[in-house]
């Protein structure tokens, strides 16, 4: 991104000549540039992996900073595992805007499509042997679409729909540009080759996020320090330079790391100068880049921190800001070990477009020039950033095109690792084609495990008493059902050993739950282990994705903010008596108790506890042993159901000794109307059950998106009692998370519901 604004000079890059590849793009010499790129078209603004059904625009840059060239012609095939889509071989502007049209027929204007083969003939200046259907034309560095007058950027493109299967892999690379310099033979440039993996779009992990694993670089947070300007990177390749922050740096393919984006001769902290800012010397990189600090730790992940003061305080965070332009090469990379196999990984960062005003539309007027054209109403920001994923070579993830909007945003994807699979190279590519915009600020790199959520029940701090047996069990969930293998283990030093209580287990068969993936695992504390010497003995569950995992303290997973610790109690002497069942039910906003006990050799009472958090239980009635032979049933009826209430049995005998039942949770929010089940995951259609509770009555039901855009809408008039309800043609929505409302005058319900493409 090279800026001309009034009062500011305009450094180019040196004349020097060039000669290098830099694994997606070329550099001939430093007046002519190719790139290659690809825009999920179907992902949006979102960004995504591509999956079946997408649309994809392949789009190939030819870039003339000087002097003519002759013969410019672009040549590709449409990628096997996709279908082309009529109507789409054009020329774009560096900002995606299309520039010329053609049809697909040949022999009627410079681009057409023959068979799987795609040609568009370049240079249609036409006073200056502009491309013919018949004849290769000739592109000048003043020609249109302009870059400030003094460099041409055309892209080439044409656009496909994904056939390919999940799983599989498409070629996007490929392709050919040609082109003469002066009376020397036609020369072809091969674009490399470049392989996208159509991949499951999970988006984001929803549940808990486990340690950060990329190691390097302060753990993706390129760390803190006084200095401004900290000092290069080894994890940025050698395409990009690095540069302190000056009046016209970082430049094109230039990058810094710093913890203030103000210039180096008029340093401020402010980001209130105006945009262009005319101060002599001016405050803004170019005169137009926001004035900003980092992203680590900053109260307000959009906003970030503000620019940091380093005279005043002596320490600051660092994030990188990189100047990306026509070459579309990888601007950061590091190989990560020390992973888990067969474990999803978050892979993220948080990036943020700094540059409101650096658009050049095709006329070669800057976004502060008059006569500018927007690239969208409003936008004046020019080229978008657009970072594409790379896992061990191969693409899984573009951000789609980040706008302008003064915040940093959170893009990523999840990642599932190889049945021995130990390490990866992850690298991040420009994959947006220009200057004139394309600036773009990146902090808190992240790699880090997608893991389960996990209770305790009965409780954290269970009570039992001497010598009883007690049983113990933990809900597992997580929104991937790959945890499946697990096993229970004691500590009796307060948490500084722990050894196996039971075998390992597995694998077992999680329940999709509407939200996630459930089992429960259950472990019986033997009497032996519940004497008053084992008072304070800890107990936990330790999962794992496969056996391996399980015995390998980094790659399992134990909740250990949430530990189980035993309370044993002086009874005296054991109960003979046992709870052998404890159920509930809800009816209205009465909840309905049912238990059976056994062994009532004296008298006993049941006093029922209730809880709102789980934790504090009051009584809540009681219930007198029958002292009869055999299974003894009891119910009891609490007509106060509020919300989520927890129940739990004391059992005493007249002596006062007594013991827990385990707890349960009953739901007891008020509404006429409650959803019952919901078919979960879901793909060509959507299916659920509503329970209505007074009598005929209209309500709809919504299909959301993660951002609260409706999808997909169904009015319904809902008898009194269960009503089930299907919504059709879901097909066509991109695997993800969802929302499903359902509202009526009083009741507003909703879900997350996940869809997954076949």
């Amino acid at each position: 991104m090279i800026k001309s604004l009034p009062g500011i000079s305009l450094k180019y890059l040196s004349a020097l000549f060039v000669l290098c590849t830099n694994e997606r793009s070329f550099v001939l010499a430093q007046n002519i540039d190719f790139g290659k790129s690809y825009i999920n078209v179907t992902k949006g603004l979102n960004g995504g992996t591509v999956e079946t059904g997408d649309t994809l625009e392949i789009r190939a840059s030819l870039v003339v900073r000087s002097g003519r060239y002759d013969s410019c012609r672009y040549q590709d095939i449409v990628p096997a595992g996709t279908v082309y889509i009529t109507g789409t071989v054009r020329v774009l502007t560096n900002e995606g805007k299309i520039y010329k049209q053609f049809t697909d027929a040949a022999g009627d204007d410079p681009g057409w499509i023959t068979g799987a083969n795609i040609t568009i003939n370049l240079g249609y200046n036409q006073t200056d042997q502009p491309a013919t259907s018949f004849r290769r034309g000739r592109v000048r560095n003043t020609h249109k679409p302009s870059f400030f007058g003094s460099t041409c950027i055309m892209i080439a493109s044409f656009r496909v729909r994904v056939t390919a299967a999940t799983g599989t892999n498409l070629s996007t690379g490929g392709g050919n540009m040609t082109y003469r310099s002066g009376a020397s033979p036609v020369q072809t440039f091969t674009f490399p080759a470049n392989l996208v993996r159509v991949f499951s779009n999970y988006g984001i992990c929803s549940n808990t996020i486990g340690v950060n694993a990329i190691g390097t670089e302060t753990n993706g947070t390129f760390g803190s320090g006084q200095p401004r300007n900290r000092g290069a990177s080894a994890n940025v390749p050698v395409g990009y330079a690095y540069q302190f922050f000056t009046t016209n740096q970082p430049n094109d393919y230039n990058y810094g790391i710093a913890n203030n984006t103000s210039t180096l001769t008029n340093y401020t902290t402010s980001n209130a100068w105006p945009k262009p800012d005319p101060s002599t010397p001016t405050h803004r990189v170019f005169g137009v880049w926001d004035i900003i600090g980092d992203h680590t730790g900053a109260a307000s992940p959009t906003a970030g921190n503000p620019a940091a003061d380093t005279v005043a305080n002596g320490n600051a965070g660092y994030m990188l800001v990189v100047n990306a332009a026509y070459r579309i090469d990888s601007a950061f990379q590091q190989t990560i070990s020390g992973l888990c196999p067969n474990t999803y990984y978050e892979i993220s960062c948080w990036i943020r477009n700094i540059c409101s005003k650096c658009g050049c539309d095709s006329n070669g007027v800057g976004a502060s020039g008059t006569g500018y054209i927007p690239t969208a109403a409003g936008d004046s920001a020019g080229v978008r950033p657009n970072l594409t994923f790379e896992v061990n070579g191969i693409d899984y993830y573009t951000t789609g095109n980040i706008l302008y909007s003064g915040n940093w945003i959170k893009k990523g994807f999840t990642y599932l690792t190889g049945p021995f699979q130990t390490s990866f190279t992850l690298k991040f590519f420009n994959n947006a084609p220009g200057g004139g915009g394309n600036d773009w600020a990146l902090d808190d790199i992240s790699v880090s495990t997608c893991s389960p959520n996990m209770l305790y029940a009965p409780s954290n701090n269970p009570k039992v008493c001497d010598s009883n047996s007690i049983q113990i069990q933990d809900t597992i969930r997580s929104f991937f059902n790959n945890y499946v293998y697990y096993k229970w283990q004691r500590s009796t030093d307060g948490g500084a050993s722990w050894t196996d209580v039971t075998a390992p287990t597995g694998p077992v068969v999680p329940l999709w739950n509407g939200s996630a993936w459930e089992y429960v695992s259950t472990y019986n504390i033997p009497p032996t282990a519940t004497t008053l010497a084992d008072n304070g003995d800890m107990y936990r569950l330790i999962v794992a994705t496969t056996l391996g995992n399980l015995a390998n303290p980094d790659c399992s997973f134990t909740d250990n903010t949430s530990i189980i610790t035993l309370e044993v109690i002086d009874c005296q002497i054991p109960l003979a008596v046992k709870i052998i069942s404890f159920k509930g039910e809800k009816n209205g906003s009465t909840a309905i108790l049912h238990w059976t006990i056994v062994n009532e050799d004296e008298t006993y009472v049941s006093e029922i506890e209730k809880s709102i958090d789980g934790i504090n239980f009051t009584k809540a009635g009681q219930q007198f042993s029958y002292n009869l032979p055999g299974e003894n049933n009891y119910s009891f009826s609490d007509l106060n159901l509020v919300g989520k209430t927890y129940y739990r049995l004391k059992l005493k005998n007249s002596q006062g000794r007594y013991f827990y039942s385990k707890t349960i949770l009953l739901n007891g929010e008020n509404g006429n109307i409650s959803l019952l089940t919901v078919v979960n995951p879901f793909t060509e259609k959507l299916e659920f059950s509503i329970f209505n509770n007074t009598t005929e009555s209209v309500a709809v039901a919504e299909i959301l998106d993660q951002n609260g855009r409706l999808i997909l809408r169904k009015n319904m008039v809902l008898q009194r009692g269960v009503n089930r309800v299907q919504i059709d043609n879901t097909n066509f929505l991109a695997s993800g998370i969802y929302f499903l409302t359902i509202k009526n005058y009083q009741t507003i319900i909703q879900q997350k519901i996940y869809k997954q493409n076949r």
